[in-house]
């Protein structure tokens, strides 16, 4: 019994710790796998009470609670009520990945789920030429000293698009403001992606951009999104202050955890970076992971209506 307990107290040790990322960066990171905490330590916390080691199967039990209760929300909480005929926008992010050479079958989907606006990240300039091809208005985010950036897909009228800079040190954000078809007043989206939190250095910066786009929402009024790849679960302290500072809210809940990140791991490791935050004068209809594009991530389709 005692092959349990070490590795039951150490999941245990390492799952509360998770929650001082704010001070320590990879402690942060160590925080992205809190829904894998709570199986593991529900699964170690039955066998030790069965086994005669209650007082540590209790322990153990007690930090697969702490863990759970961030969590349960995308499972039992609710995505809202739309208003009575409310129209809907369908809002596509999907991190391409920098090596990726799947053209025809990403616009292919594309074409197939008809979002009213796209965010391409890591979108190179074969990625820009390709976008031309399909029935959208095209906007490029990166500069010209960039090999990538995001690539914004856009259907509606009024359309404005701001870049922050899409290098280490800038934003790396996009804020596209629009009004969709069988609307009456526009919606405005900023698309981020943030670095991911690598080292210390990185993990700083990727805090930075991700404190650039809390600021953004704190600013925001009305019917107002952040979507993108965000390099954070919900349980990473800058996401945590992104939703507490601001009215935004996680599309995830009540669709449960859609790990987006790695295609080719298994769940045991998959976590859910790929994100869509709204304001609280929306709600989600839907939500969902595309299918496999040739990247590393699963392309992000939400379906908003006015609350």
């Amino acid at each position: 019994m005692i092959l349990v307990v070490i590795p039951a107290l150490l999941v245990t040790l390492v799952s509360i710790s998770s929650y001082f990322g704010r001070w320590v960066w990879w402690l942060d990171v160590l925080a992205n796998f809190r829904a894998h905490y709570v199986v593991a330590l529900l699964g170690f916390g039955v066998v030790l009470m069965t086994g005669r080691w209650r007082r540590t199967g209790l322990i153990v039990l007690g930090a697969a609670v702490v863990n759970l209760v961030p969590v349960l929300p995308m499972y039992v909480g609710s995505p809202g009520e739309a208003a009575a005929n409310a129209p809907t926008v369908r809002v596509m992010s999907f991190n391409l990945l920098s090596t990726n050479e799947s053209y025809a079958e990403v616009f292919e989907y594309i074409e197939a789920i008809d979002p009213a606006i796209v965010f391409l990240h890591e979108a190179s300039r074969p990625w820009e030429a390709a976008a031309e091809s399909i029935g959208y208005e095209v906007f490029r985010a990166r500069s010209d000293d960039l090999i990538f950036g995001t690539l914004v897909l856009v259907r509606g009228s009024d359309v404005e698009a701001v870049s922050y800079g899409f290098s280490t040190t800038r934003p790396r954000a996009v804020a596209v403001t629009f009004r969709p078809e069988g609307w009456s007043d526009p919606i405005r989206v900023l698309s981020t992606h943030p670095l991911a939190p690598t080292d210390a250095e990185r993990a700083g910066l990727r805090d930075a951009q991700l404190d650039f786009a809390t600021r953004w929402a704190s600013d925001q009024e009305g019917a107002f999104v952040v979507v993108g790849d965000l390099n954070a679960t919900p349980w990473s302290w800058p996401f945590r202050r992104l939703v507490g500072e601001t009215t935004l809210r996680n599309s995830q809940i009540g669709f449960g955890l859609q790990a987006s990140f790695p295609v080719d791991a298994n769940l045991l490791i998959r976590v859910p970076i790929d994100h869509l935050l709204h304001s609280d004068a929306l709600v989600v209809r839907d939500r969902r992971l595309g299918p496999e594009l040739g990247s590393d991530h699963f392309p992000l389709v939400v379906d908003l209506a006015l609350g």
